[in-house]
């Protein structure tokens, strides 16, 4: 049951940025209580992915976008989203993409930035 439905207009959702700090405080159990950086570093991108494109009035920092694979290109007007399932699959399946290549890149850096301290010792 849609709240709005029942309230008549009486209620109102502003749009809400979250940070890495903040906690979801809704959806499922599992991810529901816990830190958007927590889920950052469990893997969880295509939580927040879907999130991100199916909820009206959720949107993110815009680095966690990017940690996200969303791209400034892929970003939706809030409060909005993307109401076709199929076009909102896509745009999960490209980002997820995207967070691949961001993974490689960190561990290209990563492992570029320990051969060098270790050559210098």
């Amino acid at each position: 049951m849609d709240l709005s439905d029942k309230l008549k207009g009486s209620y109102s959702v502003n749009l809400r940025t979250l940070t890495r700090k903040s906690i979801l405080g809704f959806g499922y159990q599992e991810i529901k209580n816990i830190r958007i950086q927590d889920l950052l570093i469990s893997n969880k991108q295509k939580e927040l992915i879907k999130i991100y494109y199916g909820l009206d009035k959720i949107s993110f920092l815009d680095d966690i976008l990017e940690e996200c694979g969303i791209t400034k290109e892929m970003r939706i007007e809030k409060p909005g989203k993307i109401v076709d399932y199929d076009k909102r699959d896509e745009l999960v399946a490209i980002a997820m993409e995207n967070v691949k290549i961001y993974r490689q890149k960190e561990r290209a850096a990563f492992r570029k930035m320990m051969e060098e301290k270790l050559d210098s010792n």
